[in-house]
Parts: structure tokens; sequence; C-alpha cells
């Protein structure tokens, strides 16, 4: 066979990649690949590591290995459908779950419950037929689907309205994950497709996964406040991009790519570096209330105006005293940053006169 594919090579794609299933696409286990991506190395690293010692089979497997190839003849013709794998059966089930758990995460609070239902079957369905059709094994999608629908019908219609839905999930996972392994059987014919083929079908499977975070995202997830009040994460992210710290951000990236075009992009770090503030003298003139650059004189005054307005001793109530003690630091930690600032200023001054 030509393009044989090489263990050491599997073995180092398995090592810095394998979370992304890329050592199951190079053997073109695109399945697999795609399960170990959506699933973060085959559910949280449990598959990753079985890989270590699964990987020279799978190798020998797409070599066509003379040895390999006639164990496997031999099994096929022994029997017509594979032996039981209790690994693969758990895959099939958590698998199912989980896609049909993310579906449910992902569908709008407001849709239709038969369509939800439909949904979820067809996700739970789905989990189940990947890992069931994972190298020679292979099976069907309606069988195992149906008996998912009818499963959720049941437990629907049996469980209480008010009470959530989850345990269903896993009770319909097992009825497809049953069905299919009950219908399995080895696939005569393995197919090999183009390598454009293969990454075509791969980014479709991979944008139609991200669609449901995405969806899970913007329909139903919250953010809990420090007061926990719950917030939409899609109005969250909108008032976020309209807060000051955003906004003052945005600016000041829009600054220095300004500032790169006019004086050229050579002196770009020194711009960043000082967008950053490092000394804090941007926020000193801020928190005085001042422009940059001021005099000292009118540092002077406003730090006299501030410090009489946030003394402490002019609080009686705790947490004003609180408030207006952190806030009293701040104006003398900024008049000192500006006053060592006017400092070295003139020192440098000086220094070159001498010279």
């Amino acid at each position: 066979m030509e393009n044989k594919k090489s263990l050491c090579i599997t073995y180092f794609l398995w090592l810095f990649f394998g979370w992304f299933g890329v050592h199951h696409f190079y053997l073109g286990r695109d399945m697999q690949a795609f399960l170990w991506w959506s699933t973060l190395g085959g559910f949280l690293t449990l598959g990753w590591i079985r890989d270590l010692w699964r990987i020279p089979e799978y190798v020998d497997d797409v070599n066509e290995d003379p040895l390999y190839m006639d164990k496997l003849n031999k099994r096929m013709r022994f029997r017509d459908y594979p032996k039981f794998n209790v690994v693969r059966f758990s895959g099939e089930l958590l698998v199912g779950y989980f896609y049909g758990f993310l579906i449910r995460l992902a569908l709008p609070p407001d849709i239709p419950a038969i369509i939800s239902m439909v949904l979820i079957c067809v996700g739970i369905t789905v989990g189940v037929h990947l890992v069931g059709n994972i190298g020679r094994d292979e099976g069907g999608f309606i069988k195992p689907f149906c008996a998912t629908f009818c499963c959720y019908s049941i437990l629907f219609w049996l469980s209480d309205s008010e009470s959530g839905n989850t345990p269903n999930f896993m009770y319909c996972s097992l009825a497809a994950t049953v069905t299919f392994n009950y219908f399995r059987k080895y696939k005569r014919v393995y197919k090999r497709h183009l390598f454009c083929h293969r990454i075509a079908i791969l980014l479709v499977y991979m944008a139609l996964f991200s669609s449901l975070w995405l969806s899970f995202l913007y329909f139903n997830a919250e953010i809990t406040t420090e007061k926990g009040e719950k917030v939409k994460f899609k109005d969250s992210v909108i008032h976020f991009f309209k807060s000051p710290a955003w906004l003052e951000f945005s600016q000041t990236l829009k600054m220095i790519y300004e500032e790169g075009k006019k004086n050229g992009w050579k002196n770009l770090y020194d711009e960043f570096v000082k967008a950053l503030d490092p000394k804090g003298e941007a926020n000193a003139y801020k928190v005085l209330g001042l422009s940059n650059p001021s005099t000292e004189s009118e540092i002077k005054k406003a730090y006299k105006t501030l410090v009489r307005q946030w003394h402490p001793d002019r609080f009686h109530d705790p947490e004003q005293r609180i408030a207006a003690q952190k806030q009293f630091m701040e104006v003398q930690s900024a008049y000192e940053i500006l006053t060592n600032k006017k400092k070295s200023n003139t020192l440098d001054d000086a220094d070159r006169t001498n010279y």
C-alpha cells in the first residue's frame, strides 16, 4: 500500500496535538478526530490516554498490515458483527448524552416542545452514531433514532413537568446505544476519501458543533453578579463594549495605530509601553482631575483641594470613612508620582545645562 503511515509520527502527533485528535486525522480516522476535538481528548483525555496502547493497532489498520488483515478477515468470516466492546459501548452512551445535553443548552427557551424533543433526540443519536462508526464497525441512524424518540416521549410524559429533563437524556442515550449495537455490523468496504473532501467534511462538523456553543452563549448563558443577580451573557458582552474600560482601551489602540501610521512602525513598541502607563503618570493626572501636561502650581492646587475634600476625619459613617480613606491615599500617591516626575525633569534640565 502506498503512503504508509508512520508509527513515530503518529505518537508525535498524539503527544503534542492529541487532545485535538490530529493523530486520528493523520491516520484517516476522521470521525474519531472530530470526537476527540469536541470532547477534549475523548471525554476529558480518557480516550487520549487509551490511545497510548491502541495506536499500533490503528497504524496496522490504516496500513493494511498483512498479519492484522488476516486476523480481521478471520473475525469477519467467523461472525457478521463485531463482538461486544464495553469501552465503545460506554463511549456511545456518554457522547450521546453529551451531544443531547448540549443541544438542549443551545435551544432558545421559547422553542416548541416537539421541536426541542426531535432535535435533542437527533443530537443523542448523532453522538452514538459517530462513536459506533469508528474504525471497522458500522451501524445505521434511523433505528437508534426511533428508539431514542420513543424513550424520550415516554419519559417526558411520565415525568413531572416541573422537574428537569436531564435524567431522561441518559436513558435515551442508553436506548440508542443498545439499539445501535444490536444492529451493528462490520464494514465490508473501507472507503478512503481525498484530503480536500475530508477537510471539508471535518470543517462542517466543527462549524455545526461550534454553533451549538455560540447558540448557548447567546440564548441561555448567564453570569451571576456579586449580589447574586443573574445577567444574560449576551447583555453583559454588550455592556462590556460600552464600558469606560473598553472604550478607553480601544481609544488607546486606535491612538497607537494612528501614531504608527504617522511616525512609522519602528516606534510602535515605545508608544505601546507609553500607553500602558508603567509609571502611573497618566492615571495620576486623572486622579487629580488634570490634563497632561500641567504646571507645578496646578498640581499643588488640585492636590490641596482633593486632600481637604477626601480627608477621612470629615466623614463619620464607617463605610464612607473607608471609601474616603481609599480616595485620600490615591490622591496622595498621585501627587507623589507627579512631583517626583517634576523633580526628575528639573534635574535632567540642570544636567543638560551644565553639560
